[in-house]
């Protein structure tokens, strides 16, 4: 299943995470960015920033591209009933 991220999905601290890894990562933002292009992406096991200097807009964008879903999403609510 495919997420498509938009800017309004994008938070700090919602953790993240891709089908084909076993990692997690988390969007963070980087306190020392003068500028908008402040959100960060960072690994959950070793602290390792893996994406930086994105905007809202950028860094959804790279979600989307990268196939990382939310990992606050229940899959259940999202499959087809049956009736």
């Amino acid at each position: 299943m495919k997420f498509e991220w938009e800017p309004q999905d994008v938070k700090t601290g919602r953790k993240v995470d891709s089908h084909n890894r076993a990692e997690r990562y988390i969007i963070g933002y980087d306190p020392k960015c003068m500028d908008k292009n402040c959100l960060v992406l960072v690994s959950l096991v070793d602290g390792m920033i893996i994406s930086a200097g994105h905007t809202y807009e950028s860094m959804a964008e790279n979600l989307t591209e990268a196939r990382y879903r939310p990992v606050d999403i229940d899959l259940e609510d999202h499959l087809p009933r049956e009736d």
